[in-house]
């Protein structure tokens, strides 16, 4: 998980990541870069990792997961999120993952599961001739999770980097902007994301009032003087 984060920020170290199975991420963390999109053109990118569901080894529930999440994730990315990644594991899939969309709802809304895309690691796993289609047919619940996500998914081997590797994040990120356009552009926002956007604007204003209040007070004392 991290580690494709790692690879959309064009950074080695910008996520600690390692080989264990278990999920080292206990809290959400933000970091940024600067990235070029489908026309080349340098954006800001902008990628969030969030304690997993169902594969944690810090012994707390899923809801409490989905409390964690829903206690940061808003300030952090507010306005709006651009995309939600779900990241999978070839040759692991448990009944219970197919409730993944199911809790980002629950933290985002409904709306949310037309930003989602599921990615899965490991590609090198499948067996010898198997796509990755044949890999998800063998799973109703699989088949489920993707079809809720718009049928977007993509695969990613752990193994490459290099070239390789920058392909791979490149098909990845072109990826994430088509469903952006897809969906008009937009960011997914919500009740909660509006909330935070109107505390942050009217903090702003009194701010900016309170300045504005300062600076006559020390030109009055100036003119007194």
């Amino acid at each position: 998980k991290r580690s494709i984060g790692n690879s959309l920020l064009h950074s080695r170290s910008a996520f600690y990541s390692t080989q264990s199975p278990n999920s080292i991420t206990k809290t959400c963390e933000v970091k940024t870069a600067i990235v070029p999109d489908i026309d080349g053109r340098q954006k800001q990118l902008m990628v969030v990792d969030t304690p997993g569901f169902f594969d944690t080894d810090i012994c707390i529930t899923n809801e409490q997961v989905q409390q964690i999440i829903a206690s940061q994730i808003f300030t952090m990315t507010s306005p709006g999120v651009h995309a939600f990644l779900i990241i999978l594991r070839v040759g692991r899939f448990s009944p219970e993952e197919k409730n993944t969309v199911d809790f980002i709802k629950k933290i985002f809304g409904d709306g949310a599961a037309k930003y989602c895309i599921v990615i899965f690691t490991r590609e090198d796993q499948l067996d010898e001739g198997q796509t990755i289609d044949d890999f998800i047919n063998r799973s109703d619940e699989l088949k489920d999770l993707i079809q809720k996500c718009g049928n977007r998914k993509f695969t990613i081997n752990n193994k490459i980097n290099g070239e390789p590797l920058d392909r791979k994040t490149k098909q990845l990120l072109q990826m994430i902007d088509r469903m952006v356009q897809n969906n008009n552009g937009n960011y997914y926002t919500n009740d909660e994301y509006q909330r935070i956007e109107r505390q942050r604007k009217e903090e702003k204003a009194k701010r900016e009032e309170e300045e504005r209040r300062k600076k006559k007070e020390y030109e009055h004392a100036l003119v007194a003087k």
